[in-house]
Protein backbone atom coordinates (compact mmCIF):
# COMPACT_ATOMS: atom_id res chain seq x y z
CA UNK A 1 0.00 0.00 0.00
CA UNK A 2 1.86 3.28 -0.99
CA UNK A 3 1.20 6.92 -0.04
CA UNK A 4 -2.23 6.94 -2.27
CA UNK A 5 -3.55 4.42 -0.56
CA UNK A 6 -2.85 5.69 2.88
CA UNK A 7 -4.21 9.13 1.31
CA UNK A 8 -7.24 7.60 0.05
CA UNK A 9 -7.81 6.48 3.21
CA UNK A 10 -7.19 8.79 5.50
CA UNK A 11 -9.30 11.10 2.90
CA UNK A 12 -12.02 8.48 3.31
CA UNK A 13 -12.25 8.58 7.18
CA UNK A 14 -11.91 12.23 7.15
CA UNK A 15 -15.04 12.29 4.83
CA UNK A 16 -16.98 9.36 6.87
CA UNK A 17 -16.07 11.93 9.90
CA UNK A 18 -17.33 14.46 8.15
CA UNK A 19 -20.81 12.82 7.27
CA UNK A 20 -20.98 11.32 10.93
CA UNK A 21 -20.45 14.72 12.57
CA UNK A 22 -23.14 16.20 10.52
CA UNK A 23 -25.83 13.53 10.49
CA UNK A 24 -25.41 14.26 14.27
CA UNK A 25 -25.17 17.82 14.69
CA UNK A 26 -28.79 17.84 12.34
CA UNK A 27 -30.07 15.60 14.23
CA UNK A 28 -29.10 17.79 17.21
CA UNK A 29 -30.68 20.93 15.26
CA UNK A 30 -33.81 19.10 15.05
CA UNK A 31 -33.91 18.29 18.37
CA UNK A 32 -33.59 21.81 19.58
CA UNK A 33 -35.86 22.95 17.18
CA UNK A 34 -38.37 20.73 18.19
CA UNK A 35 -37.77 21.50 21.83
CA UNK A 36 -38.22 25.45 20.73
CA UNK A 37 -41.18 24.57 18.81
CA UNK A 38 -42.81 22.75 22.16
CA UNK A 39 -41.37 25.46 24.39
CA UNK A 40 -42.92 28.63 21.81
CA UNK A 41 -46.58 26.22 21.89
CA UNK A 42 -46.34 25.96 25.48
CA UNK A 43 -45.74 29.66 26.26
CA UNK A 44 -48.57 30.51 23.59
CA UNK A 45 -50.99 28.18 24.97
CA UNK A 46 -50.09 30.01 28.58
CA UNK A 47 -50.33 33.61 27.14
CA UNK A 48 -53.92 32.30 25.47
CA UNK A 49 -55.20 30.79 28.77
CA UNK A 50 -54.17 34.34 30.69
CA UNK A 51 -56.16 35.95 28.33
CA UNK A 52 -59.12 33.67 28.56
CA UNK A 53 -58.99 34.14 32.11
CA UNK A 54 -58.48 38.27 32.20
CA UNK A 55 -61.63 38.00 29.67
CA UNK A 56 -63.95 35.77 31.50
CA UNK A 57 -62.95 37.89 34.59
CA UNK A 58 -63.97 41.21 32.60
CA UNK A 59 -67.20 39.44 31.75
CA UNK A 60 -68.15 38.75 35.28
CA UNK A 61 -67.22 42.14 36.39
CA UNK A 62 -69.01 43.48 33.94
CA UNK A 63 -72.27 41.18 34.71
CA UNK A 64 -72.10 42.05 38.19
CA UNK A 65 -71.89 45.91 37.42
CA UNK A 66 -75.03 45.50 35.28
CA UNK A 67 -76.94 43.96 37.72
CA UNK A 68 -75.92 45.96 40.83
CA UNK A 69 -77.08 49.08 38.56
CA UNK A 70 -80.29 47.32 37.21
CA UNK A 71 -80.70 46.45 41.40
CA UNK A 72 -80.24 49.84 42.58
CA UNK A 73 -82.30 51.62 40.06
CA UNK A 74 -85.00 49.19 41.03
CA UNK A 75 -84.87 49.68 44.67
CA UNK A 76 -84.48 53.42 44.21
CA UNK A 77 -88.10 53.41 42.14
CA UNK A 78 -89.50 51.48 44.81
CA UNK A 79 -88.71 53.72 47.42
CA UNK A 80 -89.93 56.44 45.16
CA UNK A 81 -92.75 54.75 44.65
CA UNK A 82 -93.89 53.66 48.51
CA UNK A 83 -93.26 57.79 48.84
CA UNK A 84 -96.43 58.19 46.18
CA UNK A 85 -98.49 55.53 47.59
CA UNK A 86 -100.65 57.74 49.93
CA UNK A 87 -104.01 58.15 50.38
CA UNK A 88 -103.69 62.28 50.14
CA UNK A 89 -101.38 61.66 46.45
CA UNK A 90 -103.40 60.91 43.57
CA UNK A 91 -104.06 58.09 41.64
CA UNK A 92 -101.97 58.89 38.54
CA UNK A 93 -99.18 59.63 40.65
CA UNK A 94 -99.34 56.54 41.91
CA UNK A 95 -99.43 54.85 38.92
CA UNK A 96 -96.92 56.55 37.54
CA UNK A 97 -94.52 55.41 40.04
CA UNK A 98 -95.99 51.50 39.74
CA UNK A 99 -95.32 51.94 36.17
CA UNK A 100 -91.77 52.42 36.56
CA UNK A 101 -90.93 49.91 39.37
CA UNK A 102 -92.98 47.68 36.48
CA UNK A 103 -90.46 48.38 33.64
CA UNK A 104 -87.96 48.15 35.93
CA UNK A 105 -89.00 44.76 37.12
CA UNK A 106 -88.53 43.06 33.11
CA UNK A 107 -85.10 44.50 33.23
CA UNK A 108 -84.42 42.73 37.03
CA UNK A 109 -86.17 39.85 35.37
CA UNK A 110 -83.73 39.47 32.42
CA UNK A 111 -80.52 40.12 34.79
CA UNK A 112 -81.32 37.61 36.94
CA UNK A 113 -80.68 34.91 38.60
CA UNK A 114 -84.15 33.44 39.57
CA UNK A 115 -83.71 34.26 43.69
CA UNK A 116 -83.28 38.08 42.78
CA UNK A 117 -86.22 37.70 40.39
CA UNK A 118 -88.51 36.12 42.85
CA UNK A 119 -87.55 38.68 45.57
CA UNK A 120 -88.59 41.46 42.96
CA UNK A 121 -91.65 40.05 41.90
CA UNK A 122 -92.52 39.98 46.07
CA UNK A 123 -91.71 43.99 46.48
CA UNK A 124 -93.72 44.73 43.40
CA UNK A 125 -96.80 42.72 44.04
CA UNK A 126 -97.00 44.17 47.99
CA UNK A 127 -96.46 47.87 46.27
CA UNK A 128 -99.49 46.90 43.68
CA UNK A 129 -101.60 45.23 46.48
CA UNK A 130 -100.90 48.35 48.20
CA UNK A 131 -101.89 50.59 45.14
CA UNK A 132 -104.94 48.44 45.31
CA UNK A 133 -106.21 49.29 48.47
CA UNK A 134 -105.90 53.00 48.01
CA UNK A 135 -107.66 53.07 45.00
CA UNK A 136 -110.75 51.98 47.62
CA UNK A 137 -109.20 53.36 50.56
CA UNK A 138 -111.36 54.98 53.36
CA UNK A 139 -110.96 55.41 56.71
CA UNK A 140 -111.51 52.08 57.93
CA UNK A 141 -108.58 51.31 56.01
CA UNK A 142 -105.77 52.57 58.08
CA UNK A 143 -104.91 49.29 59.59
CA UNK A 144 -104.92 47.41 56.12
CA UNK A 145 -102.96 50.49 54.61
CA UNK A 146 -100.23 50.06 57.70
CA UNK A 147 -100.02 46.17 57.65
CA UNK A 148 -99.30 46.46 54.00
CA UNK A 149 -96.71 49.10 54.14
CA UNK A 150 -94.82 46.22 56.96
CA UNK A 151 -95.64 43.91 54.13
CA UNK A 152 -93.52 46.08 51.04
CA UNK A 153 -90.89 47.07 54.16
CA UNK A 154 -90.57 42.87 54.56
CA UNK A 155 -90.58 42.30 50.71
CA UNK A 156 -87.69 45.62 50.75
CA UNK A 157 -85.64 43.59 53.03
CA UNK A 158 -85.31 40.33 51.53
CA UNK A 159 -84.86 42.19 48.26
CA UNK A 160 -82.14 43.47 49.60
CA UNK A 161 -80.62 40.26 51.02
CA UNK A 162 -81.19 38.25 48.37
CA UNK A 163 -79.27 41.17 45.94
CA UNK A 164 -76.12 41.43 48.78
CA UNK A 165 -76.03 37.67 48.55
CA UNK A 166 -75.74 37.61 44.61
CA UNK A 167 -73.50 40.66 44.21
CA UNK A 168 -71.15 39.58 47.34
CA UNK A 169 -71.16 35.98 46.97
CA UNK A 170 -71.14 35.24 43.47
CA UNK A 171 -74.11 33.70 42.59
Amino acid sequence: MGDLGIALIAAGAALAGSALTGWFTIAAGRRQAAAARYAGDEQARAVIDTVNRTLDEQRAARVEEARRQMYTQFLMAFNETLNLLKPCNPQSARRSGLEKVHALYSLVDLEGPEDVRAAASAVREALLDVAELLDDYHRDSAAAYDWELERCAAARRVFLSTTHAVLHGGA
